[in-house]
């Protein structure tokens, strides 16, 4: 169980060597994404053709149901269609990050390391808060957030003290894990668990240094989200 539990905490401390962003606001047309004109191209690769994303009144990339940006195309008749297209991990415009489920500001003082997923770090404070996006089981059963967090309260419980509560993140039901000074390491950590679909998104800051627990306010980070599914 313990060695269970210090991988857990080692894939959520851990940071990527190499740093893939993509960056919305880039006037280059040789990166993946890119703004002309006032319009956002994006490419899978870097030798594929890049199309025009459908976005909104405000500039934000459009998703469908499934979560897919749409791109614009022209058909063999000369008419304008949508084809949607995976989203990235990421795309990253100034301090503001999206992905498929959400959008969210990154706090002053933070950036965004990720390589296959947001992941943000404060070296000043030790601080780092991961993001992940939990599918439907491989049967198809959905998951939910009460079954979620108490698999976590069982993996850390008798080996931290821990406390979980029902709570709100950017005005969706969600619920609180806190995990303190957990056996083993100096590691204090929070994490939250909403709802998105037949999905659920996890939310996890890890303090380095136990004593300055308190001392940020991660709820506020995650209020700034906003919903994308």
């Amino acid at each position: 169980m313990k060695k269970n539990i210090l991988k857990y905490v080692a894939i959520l401390v851990c940071f990527a060597s190499i740093i893939t962003v993509f960056t919305a606001c880039s006037d280059n047309e040789n990166e993946l994404v890119y703004e002309k004109g006032g319009k956002i191209y994006y490419r899978k690769d870097v030798n594929d053709d890049a199309y025009e994303l459908v976005t909104d009144a405000n500039g934000v990339t459009v998703v469908d149901e499934q979560g897919n940006m749409l791109w614009k195309v022209t058909d063999a008749n000369g008419e304008d269609q949508t084809h949607p297209v995976s989203f990235p991990h990421y795309i990253q415009d100034g301090k503001t990050i999206e992905c498929q489920q959400f959008s969210i500001k990154c706090p002053k003082g933070w950036e965004n390391i990720g390589n296959f997923k947001i992941m943000l770090k404060n070296v000043e404070e030790g601080l780092q808060i991961d993001y992940s996006y939990l599918e439907p089981d491989e049967d198809g059963a959905k998951r939910t957030v009460d079954g979620e967090m108490e698999n976590l309260e069982k993996l850390f419980k008798g080996t931290a003290e821990v406390t979980r509560k029902k709570v709100q993140v950017a005005g969706r039901d969600a619920e609180l894990l806190i995990v303190d000074e957990l056996e083993g390491t100096s590691v204090y950590m929070e994490i939250y668990c909403v709802e998105s679909d037949n999905g659920l998104m996890t939310f996890s800051c890890t303090y380095k240094d136990p004593a300055k627990k308190g001392t940020f306010d991660f709820k506020a980070v995650l209020d700034t989200i906003e919903y994308r599914v």
